[in-house]
């Protein structure tokens, strides 16, 4: 015999409140009377009415309360069979962007929603259950419950996203979920990745029996742009902008398709391709017949839709304002020169004497040549060949004639550019680094390494410093276009940049700074209302690929979020794997938690025991109050 709940027992307590009310019934008030006459014939029981003299409805009160604890604490007969305890499971859900991909007339999304719901119904009622859902990041969905109903409906609301998949995140997640207790606790995972993609931390958990993959989708169909490169510096003319396109073709047989670049819905190319299997081609868009969105998109019958779009934007001209601060010389006239030919560069010139005051005021942009003013500039700033006693540049030494070594090609100011290697430079500084530089070009003497441009952000602002003399080398040289093509990048990544329109890959967090005081609400690409907290810490998290428009107190901005993931387009999956199980993971699956069954529970007699009695308390307190 069992209890199935003990935790009933404490209602026992309740003896004492019985008790306590049987005796306040019959305390009876003080009372002078001038004689006892009258009184003589009362029975000493009636007169003591302190003492504890229970009568029969008290034991009928009691026969009843004892039937009420009873039922509600579930007694059972055990019938010797054994039986395992409640568990608890947490299933996580892959709603990254592959499981978008089309299996039949399903998809694996909807395919791994069925099964888990499928799974949620066989467990027993007594099992709690926890849902996290893995996307960019983990998230639980719900908690530890046994409410089918709630996780029906959290389930319910759960939609794929277009994003990569951090499942070593949730599977983490899982684990310190498990060790939150010490009921036997199993994870399960619903997701197209296969067993051996996994770390070998997770397989060894499958292999134990600690862990289950629920493995869905086998195709490999799948054309994806896995990249849209837009190339216009901060101070060239849209018309002179171009794009380039990737296409790959995750399949093991080759792909056809059609690609289509648009401009502001109107087609600048269209073209059909074929590309072979597990290989890319690339694309190029020579030129746009002005500023806009720019949108690619594959017509292509593939498993994935969601990487067949990619979009870019190209910015109108505007003129960037550059204040020069050197001696007379060449280079004031070659950059005069530079400044024509650019349409949208303005230069202003000024001596070192004549510069004070906040002279930068009227610029986007300061370039001090052989010159740093005492303090910093308000503006971006860029150094070229500073004096070797400065305030800002700590410089070691000079050096003549060196080559440019090596350059960092992941900065914007030197990607796309040529090689830039064994360029002379006659002389230069040597500066020693600091926290905020970041060296663009380096180049080496016998004792040390040391750049010969570098870049970064200080208080606030971007600075960049050329450490050689640009006047030297005859920046308008035919020999040093490469030069005059990496000074321009230098200037457009220092100007101010635009965050009216902005480009971001899903998964990511986007800040919106700048905006007006107050709450800052977007609208989503599927059209959904956002809301993005206060200007002050509003932040947009990019699930969802295509347009999204920000706005507060009439400030308008709009986010273009493009899907390029080769890790998560690279939908081909092998046969389902077999789950590798270890003779651990055996004697683990068989294990029970509790010594017998419980054969057959009688707790609901006590309760139909416990009614009885209820009825027949009342209807005998009515008859005594019928002859009283």
């Amino acid at each position: 015999m069992g209890l199935l709940n003990p935790g009933a027992l404490v209602y026992a307590s309740l003896y004492v409140v019985l008790v306590l009310l049987y005796l306040w019934d019959r305390i009876r008030r003080r009372v002078e009377v001038p004689s006892l006459l009258l009184w003589q014939a009362v029975s000493d029981d009636a007169v003591q009415a302190r003492r504890f003299r229970p009568d029969w409805l008290f034991f009928l009160q009691a026969l009843l309360l004892a039937a009420l604890i009873g039922g509600l604490a579930r007694p059972y007969l055990a019938d010797g069979r054994p039986v395992e305890a409640a568990r608890r499971h947490v299933f996580i859900l892959d709603v990254s962007a592959s499981m978008q991909a089309r299996e039949g007339k399903t998809t694996r999304f909807a395919a791994a929603l069925a099964a888990l719901r499928d799974r949620l119904h066989a467990l027993p009622t007594n099992d709690e259950m926890m849902l996290i859902t893995a996307a960019a990041r983990p998230e639980i969905v719900a908690d530890f419950t046994r409410d089918r109903a709630l996780l029906e409906s959290r389930l319910a609301a759960v939609q794929p996203t277009d994003t990569g998949t951090a499942l070593d995140l949730a599977l983490a997640q899982a684990v310190g979920a498990r060790g939150r207790t010490d009921a036997l606790t199993d994870i399960e995972v619903f997701s197209d990745l296969a067993p051996s993609q996994l770390p070998a931390r997770w397989r060894d958990e499958i292999g134990s029996g600690r862990m289950r993959m629920h493995q869905f989708g086998e195709t490999d169909a799948n054309l994806a742009i896995t990249g849209l490169e837009i190339f216009q510096s901060r101070l060239q003319d849209p018309r002179a902008a171009r794009a380039y396109v990737v296409v790959q073709n995750f399949s093991h047989r080759e792909g056809h398709g059609g690609l289509t670049v648009r401009l502001n819905e109107a087609p600048v190319m269209q073209t059909g391709f074929s590309v072979p299997p597990r290989d890319a081609r690339s694309f190029l868009v020579p030129s746009f017949p002005g500023p806009g969105r720019v949108v690619a998109q594959l017509d292509a019958d593939d498993a994935l839709a969601v990487d067949n779009v990619a979009m870019g934007w190209i910015r109108p001209l505007s003129t960037t304002r550059v204040l020069l601060v050197s001696p007379a010389g060449p280079l004031v006239d070659e950059l005069a020169a530079v400044a024509r030919a650019t349409a949208g560069l303005h230069l202003i010139t000024m001596t070192p004497d004549a510069y004070g005051g906040r002279a930068e005021d009227a610029a986007d942009i300061v370039i001090f040549h052989r010159f740093v003013p005492a303090s910093e500039p308000t503006v971006p700033a860029l150094y070229v060949y500073p004096p070797r006693d400065n305030g800002l540049f700590a410089i070691s030494g000079d050096v003549q004639g060196v080559d440019v070594l090596d350059w960092n090609d992941r900065h914007q100011a030197v990607a796309g550019l040529r090689p830039l290697a064994t360029l002379p430079i006659q002389r230069a500084r040597v500066i020693l680094p600091a926290e905020w530089h970041e060296p663009l070009l380096w180049s080496r003497t016998a004792e040390r390494e040391f750049p010969l441009a570098l870049a970064g952000e200080r208080n606030g602002r971007r600075l960049a410093c050329l450490t050689f003399d640009l006047e030297s080398e005859r920046l308008l040289s035919s020999d040093n276009i490469n030069f005059l093509l990496f000074f321009l990048n230098l200037l457009s990544w220092l100007a101010p940049q635009s965050t009216d329109v902005v480009t971001v890959s899903t998964g990511a967090v986007l800040p919106i700074v700048g905006m007006p005081p107050g709450p800052v609400r977007a609208i989503d690409p599927h059209g959904e209302p956002l809301d993005l907290g206060d200007s002050r810490s509003a932040s947009l998290e990019v699930l969802t690929a295509g347009e999204y428009r920000v706005g507060n107190d009439g400030t308008q901005r709009v986010v273009y979020a493009n899907f390029v993931d080769p890790t998560e387009s690279d939908i081909g999956r092998a046969a389902k794997e077999p789950q590798p199980v270890s003779n651990a993971s055996a004697a683990i699956a068989q294990r029970t938690w509790s010594t017998h069954s419980p054969g057959g529970e009688f707790g609901w007699w006590l309760l139909a025991v416990a009614a009885t009695l209820l009825l027949v308390e009342w209807l005998l307190a009515m008859r005594v109050a019928e002859r009283g």
